[in-house]
């Protein structure tokens, strides 16, 4: 009889746990490079009020609604693994250098990505990195670019 009672115990027990992990806050992700991500779907102290975001210039989500915001260039073709590209690429005959960097949301912690939900409930992960494209090393130009992949 005590045998089944504790028996019994552990499994509420186990239960319980199992059902508080399951719903457990969201933690700080961390990027692929180590860099660390960020752990809500806003960004309200940089930008209390909200922000607009701002439409990707290229890549798969061109066509959907806006979701990351800053950069001089936003899309799909940044990413790798979900994550800002990292490496040297052949682009159609451009070499372009990626490195994923950390920026402030805010003014005292610096990320590499951020989550944010469009109007129609997707979430996507907002990574930031530098693209540097040239041809010979005299020609090149460096931008901030945003990686935008779906969570």
């Amino acid at each position: 009889m005590l045998r089944a009672v504790a028996l019994g115990a552990l499994t509420l027990g186990a239960s319980a746990l199992s059902g508080t992990v399951r719903t457990r806050r969201a933690r700080a992700e961390i990027g692929r490079y180590g860099l660390p991500g960020w752990d809500r779907t806003d960004c309200r102290d940089a930008y209390p009020g909200g922000y607009e975001q701002v439409a990707d210039t290229s890549g798969e989500y061109v066509d959907a609604p806006a979701a990351c915001f800053g950069g001089t260039f936003r899309g799909s073709d940044f990413c790798d693994g979900g994550w800002h590209k990292f490496g040297t690429y052949d682009e159609g005959g451009v070499r372009a250098d990626h490195v994923a960097i950390t920026t402030a949301c805010g003014a005292t912690r610096t990320k590499n990505a951020w989550r944010w939900t469009t109007p129609d409930g997707v979430v996507y992960r907002c990574s930031d990195g530098y693209t540097t494209y040239w041809s010979t090393p005299a020609d090149s130009q460096t931008y901030v670019t945003i990686c935008r992949s779906e969570l």
